[in-house]
């Protein structure tokens, strides 16, 4: 956990409270939860880390009022309630700082957010008689029928920030940002303005590993004397596995050890719980592997007895070159006891040819059509984007109907949960799978909010072909062959 030192002023602190007064007695509460329509009232830990240090913080000099922190950045666990925090800091600086043809906005982490935000800020209006008769919703903008102010949500663009100069504008979930380009877009356009005190806010959780845009603005942040940042998290010395540490998270009267341990059971990772809960950046990458020895070495000592005349998918995936060739066969069965168990079998490709690099696709090809004339497979998945010249022959050449499966985070994520689930509950079967279960090993963690986690490269690039074959082959199973893999055609 980390706070700038800040020190207050009188006036600051009766501004301060006045927003606070202005905040509590318009802004209601717009969550889906029994707080809907409840008056916004401030928790202590958000009045002392977040409140008083951009409002109470400053000076009086000319007659006007200069903040201390112009730009802030604001660091809580998923559940804290940021959206709506950035929503009713928006609406009562817009309320308390009159600025006509003012500009407030909020730059969301994509389209969906951005709707969502939007939503949030128009029903807080509505909730309030006064704000419902002063703005104007329309369908992106909301606008002030006396003084033309205008409150926007947009997407983390840069060009959709040029030319605007924000009196207000809040960064919602920084994390997502690859580079500085968005950041640096709006504090560019509040500097023709920086006589009206401009208010630059990110509020977010922690990104995926201890490196990029965010990580390197928060390690440079203290050389900012106008930049504040309140972190609240685990600290690198503690332990997340260790409860005694998760109290220092248990600031907010609705977070108890409780919900803690329910996102911890939850989470789709170690890692996952680590940014999302304890507001930790992981470290390298390498430290969150999907998989144990102990885990993989389990699977390995059960039988096996993948069955060519039991209903099975085949998953395929690789590369002309650097990557390998992967073709794994999977299909569920069930043992005396009538519990589930899954079957592999592997076809792994990673010599290429000395002299092109390239491996030998036609001899892949040959190989798919072979099982598919004998062993007909139930569905053959490929991604089309990623192999469109095997998927295009298979169809072509050797008449396989393939069916996609597009490598995108939403179907991977999915993918890899299914994977993860078969590998803890010990239902996966290894034996005589011996690159497949190199392959698992070598996976890591990678998030990708908001459809979970999927299997990703370690530092060194070791190959998890077989890994992401498998993902889809098990994916396929269970959406399209799970519960019909006994059907029997009947003859006219």
């Amino acid at each position: 956990m980390y706070r700038t030192p800040t020190e207050y002023s009188p006036e600051g602190l009766v501004m301060a409270r006045d927003y606070e007064r202005c905040m509590s007695s318009m802004c209601k509460h717009v969550a889906n939860d029994e707080y809907y329509g409840t008056p916004f009232l401030l928790e202590p830990f958000q009045r002392e880390n977040i409140w008083l240090p951009l409002f109470a913080c400053g000076e009086v000099r000319g007659g006007r009022w200069r903040r201390t922190h112009r730009r802030a950045i604001i660091g809580l666990p998923s559940g804290y309630g940021k959206t709506e925090t950035a929503a009713a800091i928006v609406l009562t600086v817009a309320t308390m700082e009159v600025r006509h043809n003012g500009q407030y906005g909020v730059v969301a982490s994509s389209m969906d957010q951005v709707k969502n935000i939007f939503e949030k800020i128009a029903t807080m209006i509505k909730l309030n008689d006064t704000w419902a008769k002063q703005w104007e919703i329309g369908t992106r903008v909301i606008t002030h029928r006396e003084t033309g102010a205008r409150i926007m949500v947009l997407p983390n663009k840069a060009d959709a920030l040029e030319s605007w100069h924000f009196n207000v504008l809040v960064f919602d979930e920084m994390h997502v940002y690859k580079d500085s380009k968005v950041w640096d877009a709006g504090l560019k356009g509040q500097k023709s303005i920086a006589k009206t005190n401009p208010l630059a806010i990110g509020i977010t959780t922690a990104a995926d590993a201890q490196e990029g845009f965010l990580w390197d603005v928060l390690q440079e942040a203290d050389k900012d004397s106008g930049m504040y940042v309140y972190w609240l998290g685990l600290d690198e010395k503690d332990d997340i596995d260790d409860p005694r540490a998760w109290e220092k998270l248990m600031i907010a009267s609705w977070i108890d050890w409780e919900s803690i341990e329910d996102q911890r059971n939850t989470a789709t990772s170690k890692r996952s719980f680590e940014r999302y809960t304890a507001n930790r950046f992981p470290g390298k990458k390498d430290e969150y592997s999907c998989f144990s020895a102990r885990q993989l070495n389990a699977l390995v000592r059960r039988k096996n007895d993948f069955d060519f005349d039991k209903a099975y998918t085949l998953g395929i995936d690789g590369a002309t070159s650097g990557d390998c060739y992967a073709i794994v066969a999977y299909q569920k069965r069930k043992d005396e006891k009538g519990k589930s168990y899954s079957c592999t079998k592997e076809w792994v490709f990673d010599t290429p040819d000395e002299d092109t690099g390239h491996y030998p696709l036609n001899q892949i090809m040959e190989l798919v059509a072979g099982l598919c004339q004998k062993h007909w497979p139930e569905v053959v998945a490929i991604d089309p984007n990623r192999m469109i010249v095997m998927d295009s022959q298979l169809r072509d050449t050797y008449g396989i109907e393939t069916t996609a499966f597009a490598q995108n985070n939403a179907t991977m994520c999915q993918a890899t949960a299914i994977v993860q689930h078969l590998v803890k509950s010990k239902e996966l079967r290894l034996k005589k799978c011996p690159k497949l279960k190199q392959h698992l090993a070598n996976c890591v963690e990678e998030d990708r909010e908001p459809y979970g986690t999927r299997f990703g490269k370690d530092s060194k690039k070791r190959k998890i072909d077989a890994a992401i074959a498998l993902a889809i082959a098990s994916l396929a199973w269970d959406k399209l062959v799970a519960g019909r893999e006994h059907y029997v055609a009947l003859n006219d």
